[in-house]
């Protein structure tokens, strides 16, 4: 989304992140990371991407560092500013930020994406959103009204995302040849990597190949993180 539609007051209010917030644009110059707690067991990495603004797809305004991240997320929550409180129409700006995307690489605008019409809460915004689902480009896609800053319809859209997140991964899991797969044989003595237990309603994973890698690894950049998230699942 464009910048101060409320994307990082969306992530603060999902998650433990802390992102900068202030009442000017860019604020966000880099990546906000949050675990996202749905409620319902599940979870999934919300990534707050600074916002994007015309041209973005020639580097106008840091675009393509800004773009660089849209490529390393599975589902797209486009935030709008339905009330317009910037003076902006926010129809036009889905069309323009879908256009920077499409046009800095074609797959990206194929991602699933939901629209979250944030800024529910103040005058107009209502209307706007009438005549905003009037436009025929926007009927196949979820439309959640929401405000980040009351929390009012939140908590459906992370339903909402942790549903599209599961198809997501479900296709991608119907997709990957089996084919390749391999037995792996180790020596039976060779220690686990990690063991795993329960303490009252948290689980405490130990072993030094895993402590080790917590050590090595930089949580507060992305490709740590995703780095660390493979590194785990190879373990098992």
């Amino acid at each position: 989304g464009y910048p101060s539609v409320g994307k990082s007051t969306l992530l603060s209010v999902v998650s433990s992140a802390r992102p900068k917030i202030a009442a000017y644009r860019f604020t966000t110059l880099a990546p906000n990371l949050g675990v996202v707690d749905v409620g319902d067991g599940r979870s999934f990495v919300m990534a707050d991407l600074p916002g994007l603004i015309e041209g973005a797809h020639q580097g106008v305004g840091l675009g393509h560092q800004f773009l660089r991240h849209v490529e390393r997320t599975k589902v797209l929550i486009h935030v709008l500013d339905m009330a317009g409180s910037e003076g902006r129409d926010p129809y036009q700006d889905w069309v323009q930020i879908n256009r920077e995307i499409k046009l800095y690489r074609q797959e990206l605008a194929d991602k699933p994406q939901v629209i979250a019409a944030n800024k529910m809460d103040l005058p107009e915004a209502e209307a706007k959103l009438a005549l905003f689902r009037q436009h025929p480009d926007v009927q196949d896609i979820p439309i959640f009204p929401i405000s980040a800053v009351t929390r009012k319809g939140v908590q459906e859209l992370l339903y909402a995302v942790a549903d599209l997140l599961d198809q997501v991964t479900q296709t991608e899991e119907q997709a990957y040849d089996h084919s390749l797969e391999r037995k792996v044989y180790q020596l039976e003595k060779e220690e686990a990597p990690f063991t795993i237990r329960k303490e009252n309603e948290v689980f405490v994973v130990e072993g030094e190949r895993i402590e080790k890698l917590v050590k090595m690894t930089n949580f507060s950049y992305h490709d740590s993180l995703m780095r660390f998230a493979q590194k785990v699942k190879r373990m098992g």
